[in-house]
């Protein structure tokens, strides 16, 4: 099995190499965005799909079949890229970056001295040099 598609919308573009676009989230994740792209497609596949699994359906890979609900469909192109969104799962692996004290310090400061007139005064004497 290539991907288990929740939430598909099949998306064909008007121009380009692409001409069938199978777009949703992947089974068992909450934001992962996946598309599988054919270049090429011919077949008959509903453009709004609860559910789509899809595996190749000869060892060639030229004809892909898509089990819906609806039934299956298969679908013969010249190639088909499978996008994932790795954003999140990446996300979990890079380690927090806290701000330097400085800065944070600064950015607690400056609002208390523009909120004073003291304070304004200030700033607009520094600026005015």
């Amino acid at each position: 099995m290539i991907a288990s598609l929740s939430g598909v919308q099949a998306v064909r573009p008007a121009s380009g190499p692409l001409n069938l676009i199978l777009a949703g989230r992947e089974v068992g994740t909450c934001s992962n965005a996946t598309e599988l792209a054919f270049a090429g497609a011919a077949g008959d596949v509903p453009d709004d799909l609860e559910y789509a699994e899809v595996s190749e359906a000869e060892p060639a890979g030229r004809a892909w079949s898509v089990r819906t609900a609806r039934g299956e469909f298969i679908v013969h192109a010249r190639e088909a890229y499978l996008h994932r969104d790795v954003s999140v799962s990446l996300r979990t692996l890079l380690p927090r970056h806290a701000a330097p004290r400085l800065r944070r310090l600064a950015w607690w400061w400056l609002p208390r001295v523009v909120a004073s007139p003291l304070g304004r005064r200030l700033l607009f004497a520094l600026r005015g040099r």
